[in-house]
């Protein structure tokens, strides 16, 4: 386990006093995560799996830390096989967190000047991806 408070400062992006606005703009990403939990199989009306509520708290806690150290948050979605993508962009670098309902978590990071790198999501590589990220 790993100290929140020193992990958030250690991933932080922006100083503490811009990350009130941050908070207002990740809030309906985050009204989002929270109504995943309402979907039903086949949601959209193709055979998708919905994301079952252990996903979706997951996905959750990801997105409010990512909120608390300052880092906005592009876009989430629920996916077909039951996940939840929440993509972070900065510039021209674009990051895919997946959550996946076998409590499975990928990172997917894409840059027009690199090849993209996956693997999986560790707080290790969620340190690492957010100071790629805001390099």
């Amino acid at each position: 386990m790993f100290n929140v408070i020193d992990f958030v400062q250690e991933i932080s992006p922006v100083q503490s006093g811009e990350t009130g606005n941050v908070l207002a703009e990740n809030r309906q990403h985050l009204s989002a995560i929270v109504a995943y939990k309402n979907l039903v199989d086949n949601w959209d009306e193709d055979g998708a799996v919905a994301p079952t509520h252990q996903t979706v708290t997951i996905a959750l806690d990801i997105a409010l830390l990512l909120t608390a150290s300052g880092q906005a948050i592009y876009h989430t979605s629920p996916g077909p096989v039951g996940e939840i993508m929440i993509n972070l962009r900065n510039g021209t670098k674009s990051v895919k967190f997946l959550i996946y309902p076998s409590d499975r978590r990928k990172v997917v990071c894409i840059s027009p000047n690199e090849t993209p790198q996956q693997g999986p999501l560790t707080p290790d590589s969620l340190r690492e991806t957010l100071q790629w990220l805001n390099a």
